[in-house]
């Protein structure tokens, strides 16, 4: 999901989903196609969540603690975009 919202679309958007979902289960992790978009902090939360070992990745926990998460504001942020968008929305 962090790497379509970066890069705009899903990792292998133009594959059928079938094909899509053998890829995201066989082959090595998606990345970040606007990598010049991507914080060093962003990053490295992305290295942690796309490992593919399970031995290796982060826990849940971990990601919770993750410096990118503590930087992120409250969810109440969003009410006002979103109360936005739906006034936009409703004078199309």
């Amino acid at each position: 999901m962090v790497v379509e919202m970066v890069d705009g679309e899903p990792p292998y958007f133009n594959e059928t989903p079938i094909s899509a979902m053998k890829k995201l289960r066989d082959e090595a992790a998606p990345s970040v196609r606007n990598i010049q978009r991507v914080s060093p902090v962003l990053k490295d939360f992305l290295d942690c969540m796309l490992t593919r070992n399970t031995l290796q990745r982060s826990t849940a926990s971990d990601m919770l603690e993750h410096p990118f998460l503590l930087q992120a504001s409250s969810p109440r942020c969003l009410v006002p975009l979103v109360e936005q968008h739906r006034k936009r929305m409703s004078h199309c």
